[in-house]
């Protein structure tokens, strides 16, 4: 997928349009600094933010279970540990 890139003056003068074309093309948009030739910002479409989100959940868990091997957890009966705490908080 190719990113459209835009100057911060742009992106200024034309969020509406550019939001909207993030929305309906599912392309990001990537504001620069043109002076410094650096990323200023990008904006995303909804369907490429929660793919953001997923790919950022998908790396902490896979931080969290380095940090954690060594205690030789198995995430289904970690999880069904915490359902059950969860439970018994609740009731």
């Amino acid at each position: 997928m190719a990113a459209k890139r835009v100057s911060v003056a742009e992106g200024k003068r034309s969020f509406t349009q550019l939001l909207k074309e993030a929305r309906e093309k599912h392309i990001p948009i990537l504001i620069f600094n043109e002076r410094e030739d650096e990323l200023a910002g990008a904006i995303l479409s909804p369907r490429e933010y929660e793919r953001y989100e997923q790919l950022n959940a998908y790396f902490e868990a896979l931080r969290l279970s380095k940090r954690f091997e060594h205690l030789d957890l198995d995430v289904p009966s970690l999880v069904r540990r915490s359902r059950r705490e969860l439970e018994e908080r609740a009731a």
